[in-house]
C-alpha cells in the first residue's frame, strides 16, 4: 500500500487537521518515494495524555530504541513534535529502561528523516550513528567517516544506515549499512558490532562471491528476529575485515 494511501486510512491526515498540522506541507514530502524510511514505520492515531489526537510513527521492530519513536500532538494550544529513545540509558527504574525525549518542537514538525541530509556526518548525527558507536566503543568519525573521499560519501549517503541491538552482539547496537534495493547485486551490506569478547567486528557482505568472501552461503530467513527486512530473500557471501573502514573506501 502506497504511504500516502496508508497516512489517510489511517486517520494521519484527519488527526492532523485537528491538531493544527499541514498535512501535505508535513507529511507530503514522505509519499515522493517509494522506498523513503518512513515507508517502514507502523503510523497509526491514537489518544494524546492532552485528550485530543495524537500522530505516531512507530519505526520497524528490530530497531526499536534506538531508532527514534516520533510523535505529534497538541500541546498547549498549539502543534508538537517529539522524538523518544530508550538507548542508550539515560534511566533506570526498577531495572527497567525509560523512554526520553530526544528532542521536541513547536516549530520544526517535519519527521526527522523527511529532508535529504547534506553530508554523510549529518546523516549520521540524524540516525544516531555516532551515538551507537560510542556506545559499542569506537569513533565513527575516524573509522567510518574519514576515511572515504567525497565522492565514496556521497555514495554512502545513498545507503540507509540502521541501528538495531542484537542478542549476539552482547545486546549493543548493529550498525547496519544497506544498500538500496536496487544496488542489492552490486553494493555491499556491511555491519560494525562487537560480539562482547572482540572489541570491535566488521562484516561485509555481498550477494556474490569475491576475491575475499566465503565460498559458503550464508542466507536469512524471513522474519528472522532483530535483522533488516532488506536482508531477507538473498544468498550471502561474506567476510570479516580487519580493517573496519567501509569496504567501498579507496575504489571510487
Amino acid at each position: 500500500m502506497e504511504l500516502k494511501t496508508l497516512l489517510t486510512k489511517g486517520g494521519v491526515q484527519e488527526a492532523s487537521s485537528l491538531i493544527g498540522i499541514n498535512f501535505e506541507q508535513i507529511f507530503g514530502p514522505l509519499t515522493q518515494s517509494t522506498v523513503h524510511p518512513y515507508s517502514r514505520y507502523r503510523w497509526s492515531v491514537s489518544y494524546a495524555e492532552t485528550g485530543g489526537p495524537i500522530i505516531q510513527a512507530l519505526p520497524p521492530e528490530e530497531e526499536m530504541g534506538w531508532t527514534p519513536w516520533e510523535e505529534w500532538l497538541m500541546l498547549n494550544g498549539k502543534p508538537m513534535r517529539r522524538a523518544m529513545v530508550l538507548y542508550p540509558v539515560k534511566e533506570m527504574v526498577r531495572h527497567v529502561p525509560r523512554w526520553r525525549v530526544l528532542e521536541q518542537s513547536e516549530t520544526d514538525l517535519a519527521p526527522r528523516c523527511a529532508t535529504k541530509v547534506k553530508s554523510l556526518e549529518e546523516l549520521f548525527h540524524r540516525d544516531r550513528v555516532f551515538e551507537a558507536a560510542n556506545a559499542v566503543g569506537f569513533d565513527a568519525q575516524k573509522l567510518l567517516v574519514d576515511p572515504l573521499s567525497e565522492s565514496e560519501r556521497a555514495l554512502y549517503m545513498q545507503m540507509r544506515w540502521s541501528i538495531a541491538p542484537h542478542r549476539l552482539a552482547a545486546d549493543l547496537p548493529v550498525i547496519q549499512c544497506l544498500p538500496p534495493l536496487d544496488k542489492m547485486s552490486q553494493w555491499p551490506w556491511e555491519t560494525w558490532y562487537t560480539d562482547g569478547k572482540t572489541p570491535l567486528i566488521h562484516h561485509v557482505h555481498y550477494t556474490y562471491t569475491t576475491e575475499r568472501t566465503s565460498s559458503e552461503v550464508w542466507i536469512e530467513r524471513d522474519g528472522a528476529p532483530q535483522r533488516p527486512v532488506e536482508l531477507f530473500g538473498h544468498d550471502w557471501f561474506w567476510y570479516n575485515d580487519e580493517s573496519m573502514a567501509p569496504a567501498l573506501s579507496g575504489k571510487i
